[in-house]
């Protein structure tokens, strides 16, 4: 008895842990149903059918009057028709529409711009993937990179000025302060603006990092991280050294690994044979195969059970 009420209890525990999973771990889902992909390219909807412009340049979002001009709505007797674009939550709230779409990035805060001036301009050509999108929370912001195709120099002006109130090359955005010297370099891995201001070449990087060294060059980098972290990711170590530099270190000084004893150890498994299948890229930074030849060649190599 005392077993089958202890089995019970992590039966429920169990249970409980999914359910709450399966609240708790999806995200939140909107108010409203909507696939851009199935009005604008299924049923050919013009962009400008359901945004209207304003006098200010901007676009408005459609509302329920918008979509009565395709849609039979009846706003005094909803039904379960109104579930067709409108979720359970939002009909417990009167049909009240919130958080729809992703909110504005903060990069926008100062950005000031008008959709008349770029009146003739396919509306793809800025929100990337429109025609695609089956839902509300996929839509995202246009990422600078979208507005540089144009605002080239050439085509459209290219100064801050141009698009921004506040941010300009030599004032740096709220993100630079603080700490961002100690995280800036995480960062630089995934944000594509750092060129705008700092140049493609990055030259802005090289002048302060071969001189300075990065935060996690410690007094141990050299013995036995810089290897591992080569290996995750090379690009990175290319901001500062070029790839001769690791040949003539190693070609001079051996790296720790080769110093242990079972290396190049028959009995048991050598180590270097299994670092090689590992990454035998790595070992390709000092050695090519005529080096492994010249001592398996007159060697029987044993097969691996």
């Amino acid at each position: 008895m005392e077993k089958f009420i202890k089995d019970r209890f992590i039966i429920m525990i169990l249970v409980l842990g999914i359910s709450g999973f399966g609240l708790f771990g999806c995200k939140k889902q909107g108010d409203l149903k909507f696939s851009h992909k199935l009005h604008v390219v299924e049923n050919e909807v013009s962009c400008d059918q359901c945004h209207k412009a304003t006098d200010e340049g901007t676009m408005e979002n459609p509302t329920m009057d918008t979509c009565s001009e395709c849609h039979d709505i009846d706003l005094d007797n909803p039904s379960e028709d109104c579930l067709m674009c409108h979720t359970p939550q939002s009909s417990k709230k009167d049909y009240v529409v919130e958080q729809a779409a992703p909110e504005k990035p903060k990069g926008f805060e100062d950005v000031h711009f008008s959709h008349e001036v770029h009146d003739g301009i396919e509306c793809e050509t800025c929100h990337e993937g429109l025609k695609e999108a089956e839902n509300l929370k996929t839509l995202k912001w246009p990422e600078m990179t979208a507005c540089m195709k144009c605002h080239n120099g050439d085509e459209a002006p290219s100064s801050c000025d141009t698009c921004h109130e506040k941010l300009r090359k030599d004032v740096p955005p709220e993100s630079h302060h603080g700490d961002w010297a100690m995280h800036h370099g995480f960062e630089s891995r995934f944000e594509k603006s750092c060129v705008y201001c700092h140049g493609k070449d990055r030259k802005f990087c090289q002048d302060c990092h071969r001189t300075k060294k990065p935060k996690d060059h410690i007094f141990n980098w050299k013995t036995s991280q810089h290897g591992i972290e080569a290996t995750h990711d090379r690009k990175l170590c290319a901001v500062c050294h070029v790839a001769s530099f690791c040949s003539d270190c190693h070609r001079s000084q051996k790296p720790i690994s080769h110093r242990a004893g079972d290396w190049v150890a028959f009995k048991p498994e050598p180590r270097h044979a299994e670092e090689a299948v590992k990454n035998f890229r790595s070992c390709n930074v000092c050695h090519t195969t005529s080096d492994c030849l010249k001592c398996h060649s007159n060697m029987v190599l044993r097969q691996s059970k």
